[in-house]
């Protein structure tokens, strides 16, 4: 079926389309906790969002992510302008997220869905990590912290959304660090195979080129329809 098939890059070179499937054949991970749960608490219309992303973000008045990879993560406004930030984690072609946040991270559509009555409310901040990050201890660490964050702000879902390849890990391993912290997530994935071994609690898998995960600068429509495919994602 479809959803067997092996993840494919077809938009890309034949070259570089190959070191990504082959990266995603040879990908191994072997996840033997337990998938962490939270259900849904009350109605997505009451419920407060946050957003959190794996595309090294940070505003040009932070501290720059360390080289080599990182658990770290920054906090940002979600009415932050593009030219307030920077984008330290250059594995992916930027040059989409830099004329539009939202195919990266998706703060202005989560307002519209509240404007809308599909969300309660948004968190006033987002959450970035570093994509790359060998360090799962530390990850962890950092996870948990955003989670407790996030909880005492009364936020109740988290949306996830990578950037390029090796953000699948990291992004899967927070989601279940959230889960684990209280919260219901979903994520967006790019590479089935890494989700399927992380075991991510519940992942969308979408076929766009890195650095636009929720498709073109601008294509306001389709970044809605993602949106609500995420959303109702948190119901199942």
């Amino acid at each position: 079926t479809e959803s067997d098939a092996m993840t494919t890059f077809p938009f890309y070179p034949p070259d570089r389309a190959h070191e990504y499937e082959r990266y995603a054949a040879e990908y191994v991970f072997e996840q033997n906790e337990a998938t962490p749960w939270t259900l849904l608490r009350r109605p997505l219309r009451e419920c407060r969002a946050a957003l959190v992303v794996s595309a090294g973000l940070r505003l040009k008045t932070q501290h720059s992510y360390p080289r080599g990879g990182s658990a770290e993560y920054r906090e940002i406004s979600t009415y932050v302008g593009p030219d307030q930030l920077a984008f330290d984690f250059t594995n992916f072609d930027p040059r989409e997220a830099e004329a539009d946040l939202n195919v990266i991270a998706p703060v202005d559509r989560l307002k519209e869905a509240v404007e809308q009555g599909l969300l309660g409310g948004v968190h006033e901040t987002f959450f970035s990590f570093f994509g790359l990050c060998p360090d799962r201890v530390a990850l962890a660490a950092s996870a948990a912290e955003v989670a407790a964050k996030l909880r005492s702000a009364e936020v109740d879902v988290v949306l996830l959304v990578p950037a390029n390849h090796v953000c699948n890990q990291t992004l899967g391993l927070v989601a279940r660090a959230l889960e684990r912290g209280g919260l219901s997530t979903v994520a967006l994935s790019t590479i089935k195979e890494v989700t399927r071994q992380i075991r991510v609690p519940r992942a969308l898998f979408i076929n766009f080129p890195f650095g636009r995960t929720l498709g073109r600068a601008h294509a306001a429509a389709l970044h809605h329809s993602i949106l609500g495919d995420m959303l109702r994602a948190l119901k199942t």
